[in-house]
């Protein structure tokens, strides 16, 4: 499949479907020109397609591309004069034929094109003898009495087809060039599929010459910053094809040059230069006698000059700047760098190391061959990333020493997302030591890994059992993972983890609360492992004295939470959110599940908006779909349903990348949810129903309740209370339930028990619903909880639980759950006859659901008001309109009167972040794509807008 090239596909497209034509496809070797000349033979399958293709070994020969493209049609040539027939057949010998073939070429295609139009492709026509380019030319000037059309590919300029209409192919764009790594090597992390797609400049060769050459360690992540060639287990047989015989032909000194640039491409010229006055010192032997002499080049390239580059630039292969040399093709430093013999390749990086102080260790640690080496793998463990510690763990001899780098590269690497290498790196930890604290870590990040690809359930355990193993050595870890269990059950659900979570915070509490003072350093609240991490990877991810204490007072009430009593005492969690370090990711993750479970949103809000800052400035590519989930959901607790849906959506694809699987199940219910509220059925259905399939194979109830609670939202939105409740009973006491979205479902469940006249199915819902709103404190929760309670009192008795829930909500985040109790008591108002009452709720309803995209409940609003006797508007909607949201009505007209994206925010109570997303979908939807032609169009629609000329 050809990538990138949807343009010049219809080029050749075009070319075909005249009667005739000439076209030159000009790109640098691995562009894709023998690509195209496939497709263009793939379309031309029912006419006469004829080949050739110039080679280095033939390009002397007189004719010889000729006697290639016209081998097929000898049995035709019998329809020439004698003479003409003579010259063809002496056309491949090596003293040529006796006469001009000009003629009898064209004759035999003006021949062969009277039986059907005639295509040739000429490939690799740079390395064309100049002969058979001559007779092309000439045929080329002639092509409109035929139907001939020639196609012809090669690199450079070819004089003799100057003139020729030309297409140049140049790198294609960054999707495709993801798209052919993704082809040809499945599984490679996002990270390196950014790092070969920046490297390869969007040649395709070279994509996939990357993606099929790199190591295994590499495809899961195990990155330096030197070449990706230089890892390589192998050769690429592609780089040596096109550019080794070019290489070896050129001088020892410039040859050692070129592989210097290899070894390091960012070097610059003063440093490559300088590189190869080192090299008698960079040498593991200082005598020359002592190296075999088919490497005594070693020391002939010492002290190079910039003359020694022009054999290089004579031969087309670089460019020399001041910044460094500049390849004309990534494959060229590819086959210098696996060319030279490892000696070669040592002394190289010896000598770089010497000259490139920001790169010094990581060319000392290439070198490192022989064994340990203490030095280079300390410095190597105070770089951080994972790659470094890993390579400073095969540098080190001491055992424990290796089993701690090896766990601190699996935490940066789970914390990067790379999963299956951080899994094998913490099991390499976990087979060298038992050192309680190295172990912890390790089991964390398994743990992790369990958690997105495989059983939350298991992965509680896992960190229940690691935390038993450490005993009294660590007792901030220790709650720091029985935390991480808890969170963990949120997923799970299950009733034996629960027990088991429960058993381990009564045993852990009274040490934890016993300790007279915290930890005195930071040594007592983290592992040793995380200790040789730099500073802010060991802040991120240790368990902070100034967080352990009010986590370990929450172990209490969160061994209540276990233990099936989900609302009791969240003043402790409360203290927990509050108290949660800003960069500690791990920590804020854990205590934003909790709030979002205590439905506090504004803490949620805080803590999200600096943990998803935190991933993306640090790169923790790995939490970042987590980060974003909580966000997405504290939006939608807060109300800022296109903020959840953009926050989710790049969660979801995130997730998929780094392959999540866990991760993108609840995700996909949770955007189940988002189109739910918007009412959008067609994209409801559709991620629940990927939730769903999903969790029939997983162990993930509560990304299964989710998707349940969407479709039951959808179907109560949509006026079908009788299918809503079903569903909702599921999550809330049934097949799909769920502790902690049982609650938060329980509203819904209340309203469509009341609308299907089902009061029994209503008396659950409603008395969990109240005891969470007695333990939140929250008063938007308890708001919700008085709306319930009206709904199912008798008349006489609902009219003051509805205007105290109003008074509850206020001026409350979650401005859907108030439009709500503004349409439930409007609906009561008009149902006891006072309809003029009823009305000023009914707008008030009406105009928060068009404000929040809720189309569905608006209609409900809209249909209430109608029954209150209150007229519909004298005009429709115009044909313009017709097609948008009411929040996008809103925001397009107030767009086409001239006011800014920050006034509109201002206007609607929205963020301008908000409206800008929704002109973004707005735009596609009216065919224009900007704001004067907004104002154009709804003028002419007759809007009565686009009066004013736009901001």
């Amino acid at each position: 499949m050809l990538h990138g090239r949807i343009a010049e596909q219809a080029r050749i497209m075009r070319l075909l479907a005249g009667e005739s034509g000439a076209l030159m496809v000009r790109g640098e070797a691995g562009a894709g020109k023998s690509a195209l000349l496939a497709f263009a033979a793939e379309l031309a399958s029912d006419q006469i397609v004829l080949r050739a293709s110039g080679t280095p070994e033939e390009s002397h020969l007189p004719y010889g591309g000729l006697h290639m493209l016209l081998a097929t049609t000898r049995p035709r040539w019998k329809h020439l004069p004698a003479q003409q027939r003579d010259v063809l057949d002496r056309l491949g010998e090596p003293q040529g034929p006796d006469g001009e073939p000009y003629l009898p070429v064209w004759n035999l295609l003006r021949h062969l094109a009277g039986r059907g139009p005639v295509l040739c492709l000429i490939d690799d026509a740079h390395w064309l003898d100049r002969e058979s380019l001559a007779v092309l030319a000439f045929c080329v000037r002639r092509l409109a009495a035929a139907r001939v059309v020639i196609l012809v590919a090669g690199e450079g300029d070819l004089p003799a087809l100057r003139g020729i209409d030309e297409l140049d192919l140049p790198g294609v764009d960054r999707q495709a060039a993801l798209d052919i790594v993704a082809e040809r090597r499945p599984g490679i992390v996002p990270q390196v599929r950014e790092r070969i797609v920046a490297d390869a400049g969007g040649n395709p060769l070279a994509l996939c010459e990357l993606a099929a050459g790199i190591s295994p360690a590499q495809v899961e992540g195990g990155l330096s910053p030197l070449g990706l060639y230089t890892g390589w287990p192998g050769r690429s047989r592609r780089a040596d094809q096109l550019y080794g015989e070019r290489l070896r032909a050129l001088p020892e000194r410039t040859r050692f040059l070129l592989l210097l640039a290899a070894t390091d491409p960012t070097a610059s010229l003063p440093e490559l230069l300088a590189a190869t006055k080192t090299i008698p010192a960079a040498h593991s032997e200082p005598s020359a006698e002592a190296i075999p002499a088919s490497h005594s080049d070693l020391f002939a390239a010492a002290s190079a000059t910039p003359a020694d580059l022009e054999p290089a630039e004579t031969a087309r292969l670089v460019e020399v700047r001041q910044a460094g040399l500049v390849p004309r093709h990534l494959l060229i430093l590819v086959a210098a760098y696996q060319s030279a013999p490892v000696s070669a390749r040592i002394a190289a990086h010896r000598a770089l190391a010497e000259v490139s102080p920001e790169r010094r260790v990581w060319h000392l640690a290439a070198a490192a061959v022989l064994g340990p080496d203490e030095e280079i793998a300390r410095d190597l463990a105070a770089i951080g990333t994972s790659s470094a510690l890993e390579r400073a763990a095969e540098l080190t001899s001491d055992p424990q020493s290796r089993a701690r780098r090896y766990a601190a590269a699996a935490v940066a690497a789970c914390d990067a997302g790379q999963l299956r290498r951080a899994a094998d790196l913490a099991t390499r930890a976990t087979e060298l030591t038992a050192e309680p604290s190295t172990l912890a870590s390790a089991a964390r990040v398994l743990a992790t890994v369990e958690s997105e690809i495989g059983s939350p359930t298991k992965a509680a355990r896992m960190l229940l059992d690691a935390a038993a193993r450490i005993g009294d050595d660590d007792h901030a870890m220790a709650i720091v993972m029985i935390a991480d269990a808890i969170r963990l059950f949120g997923y799970s659900g299950d009733e034996g983890l629960a027990a088991q979570i429960a058993a381990a915070v009564w045993a852990s509490s009274s040490a934890i609360e016993g300790r007279a003072t915290p930890a005195p350093a930071a040594s007592q609240a983290s592992s040793q492992v995380e200790r040789s991490r730099a500073s802010s990877q060991v802040g991120r991810s240790r368990a902070q004295p100034s967080w352990s204490a009010p986590l370990a007072r929450s172990l209490p009430t969160l061994a209540k939470i276990m233990a099936g009593d989900p609302f009791s005492g969240f003043a402790a969690i409360g203290e927990l959110v509050e108290h949660t370090p800003a960069l500690a990711t791990q920590q804020a993750i854990t205590a934003t599940s909790l709030g979002l479970m205590a439905a506090d949103a504004g803490s949620a809000l805080r803590l999200t908006s600096t943990l998803v800052t935190d991933c993306r400035h640090q790169d923790l590519m790995g939490l970042l779909p987590y980060a974003l989930q909580l966000q997405a959901q504290a939006l939608l607790l807060s109300g800022r349903t296109a903020e959840a849906l953009t926050q989710a959506t790049e969660g979801l694809k995130l997730a998929g990348d780094l392959g999540q699987t866990h991760r993108v199940g609840h995700l996909s219910g949770l955007l189940a949810l988002i189109a739910a509220l918007s009412g959008d059925e067609k994209r409801c259905r559709a991620y629940a129903e990927s939730s769903l399939a999903y969790c029939a194979d997983h162990d993930a109830p509560a990304s299964a309740a989710l998707a349940t609670w969407a479709l039951g939202l959808l179907e109560l939105g949509r006026g079908r209370a009788g299918a809503a409740a079903d569903h909702l009973a599921r999550v809330v006491a049934g097949p799909a339930h769920h502790p902690v979205i049982a609650v938060h479902c329980a509203a819904d469940l209340v309203d469509a028990a009341v609308q299907a006249d089902l009061p029994g199915a209503a008396v659950e819902p409603l008395a969990l619903l109240e005891r969470w709103a007695g333990d939140t404190r929250q008063r938007w929760v308890g708001a919700v909880a008085l709306r319930c309670r009206a709904l199912v009192a008798p008349d006489g008795e609902a009219e003051p639980l509805f205007t105290g829930a109003l008074d509850l909500h206020g001026q409350s985040p979650a401005s859907f759950q108030r439009a709500r109790t503004e349409l439930a008591y409007g609906q009561w108002l008009r149902r006891t006859r006072r309809r003029s009452e009823a009305r000023a709720h009914l707008r008030a309803a009406r105009a928060a659901f068009e404000q929040l995209g809720s189309t569905p409940w608006a209609e409900r609003a809209a249909a209430e008001l109608s029954a209150t006797g209150e007229a519909s508007p004298a005009e429709p909607l115009p044909e313009a309109l017709r097609g948008l949201t009411p929040q996008e009505r809103h925001v397009v007209s107030l767009a086409a009167q001239g006011s800014s994206n920050r006034d509109i925010a201002a206007k609607l109570f929205l963020s301008p972040r908000t409206v800008g997303y929704h002109l973004y979908r707005a735009f596609p939807k009216l065919g224009i794509t900007s704001r004067t032609e907004l104002a154009d169009l709804l003028r002419q629609a007759g809007t009565g807008f686009g009066t004013v000329t736009p901001a």
